[in-house]
């Protein structure tokens, strides 16, 4: 049997993880030591999968990606479909991968992966520019040729599961990578367990004085890492190319970091997407961080409410009851806090958003809070936005592209009645 294309789509769940999800596809989010996109594509020896999204992030993701993005006429034989926020195991790997022409798997109305011959893959391809719901999938179930048993699939729902299977997740991902011990550790960093659970790449450094604890997981650090003096990492965690963790840091385990990240104070459960920044005191816990935001010193996410009860969080206009008593912040894209801002549990910080003070609920997209401070909520001035965006990257010595302008444009014109329903208003912002 030849082998199968593989395509990874999104589906309505996406709308669960706002805003998390207003700048990059559902299967762009990073859970472990990887994103659900390059998790699914290694356990399926997918080397180039095809891509599915919303029309403005394809748009995006094509000025950024070699590959095919939202291209239904590229599909040239018989495909795959999976949807991306599929966390697949070796045995629902297997059953995909085993899949013929007309077999679907259906959990809870979602589909999880279907297998189409070339003409209606490109006509379901077709479709993919706006994601999946039940109905979909219902007609999808009543023409298949074939149901396969995939209910011991886990496909996550909720954003709380990007923060409570973290850790678990990540201990596979860890033995999943190669390991290397082709970095440098100094004679006086100590290790707390099995040295072979410590994997350190190319070119990264274990400075004097550090302490990296093995004994409850695996810790590997990627290439070019800095692992500056006193710092503390427990296992399993994950350090992503190029990042330092800075002498104050206590990095507990169940936290993955992603590239180009400098890190300090202390992170506990926590993933944090590339080119952010926590350099300074304060505590970051169960919590997701997007990209290119920057914590200023003494920021705090709160974890644990006073009553020890679970935490609640908004999702489609919903309180919903997380289930979880550890729940920290959802922390989106370009997001600048300043000193000593605190955020409550379960809050949803939106893209481009600045934060003063004490935060107590979600903030809306593209806005500048400091209600503490006595202030109204401000909407931002989009040309400053992008300036922010440009100003930022060229900390980090990228330059600023009209690709990235264009998706800042695209989600603060989406996000328009968010800030009208939250009351936001404008004018220019002052303390």
């Amino acid at each position: 049997m030849p082998k199968l294309r593989a395509a990874i789509f999104e589906d309505d769940a996406y709308d669960n993880f706002l805003p998390l999800t207003y700048t990059r596809p559902a299967f762009d989010l990073r859970c472990g030591a990887k994103s659900f996109r390059h998790r699914i594509m290694d356990l399926i020896r997918a080397p180039d999968a095809m891509l599915f999204t919303r029309e403005y992030l394809a748009d995006f993701m094509a000025s950024k990606e070699k590959g095919s993005v939202n291209r239904a006429e590229s599909i040239t034989g018989t495909t795959l479909f999976i949807n991306g926020l599929l966390v697949p195991d070796k045995a629902i790997a297997l059953k995909i991968s085993r899949a013929s022409e007309g077999h679907i798997g259906v959990k809870d109305d979602r589909l999880v992966f279907m297998c189409l011959g070339q003409v209606k893959a490109r006509e379901f391809a077709e479709r993919l520019s706006r994601p999946l719901g039940s109905l979909d999938v219902s007609q999808l179930e009543r023409s298949a040729m074939k149901k396969v048993d995939v209910q011991e699939a886990k496909i996550l729902s909720h954003p709380r599961e990007l923060i409570s299977t973290n850790s678990e997740i990540l201990k596979d991902d860890i033995l999943s990578l190669k390991k290397s011990r082709a970095g440098k550790v100094h004679p006086k960093a100590t290790i707390l367990g099995k040295r072979s659970d410590l994997s350190i790449g190319p070119r990264s450094v274990v400075e004097a004085g550090t302490v990296i604890d093995v004994r409850a997981g695996p810790v590997h650090i990627e290439s070019g890492c800095i692992i500056r003096p006193n710092a503390w990492i427990q296992g399993p965690a994950f350090i992503g190319s190029g990042t330092q963790i800075l002498p104050s840091a206590r990095i507990h385990g169940g936290s993955s970091i992603g590239p180009m990240c400098n890190i300090g104070g202390e992170v506990e459960e926590t993933v944090i997407h590339g080119h952010s920044d926590k350099a300074h005191a304060g505590f970051v816990g169960h919590s997701y961080i997007g990209e290119w935001v920057n914590l200023g010193a003494l920021t705090t996410t709160s974890d644990l409410k006073n009553t020890y009860g679970t935490v609640k969080v908004n999702i489609r206009g919903q309180r919903i009851d997380t289930g979880e008593t550890n729940i920290g912040a959802f922390i989106a894209d370009h997001v600048k806090t300043s000193i000593g801002a605190m955020i409550y549990p379960g809050g949803k910080i939106g893209v481009a958003t600045q934060i003063h003070g004490i935060v107590s609920g979600d903030v809306p997209s593209f806005s500048i809070y400091a209600k503490a401070l006595g202030s109204k909520t401000i909407e931002s001035i989009f040309e400053s936005v992008a300036e922010t965006q440009r100003r930022t990257y060229r900390r980090k010595r990228i330059e600023q592209t009209a690709a990235d302008i264009t998706l800042l444009k695209k989600v603060y014109e989406l996000t328009k009645d968010e800030r009208k329903s939250a009351a936001v208003v404008q004018g220019r912002f002052a303390i």
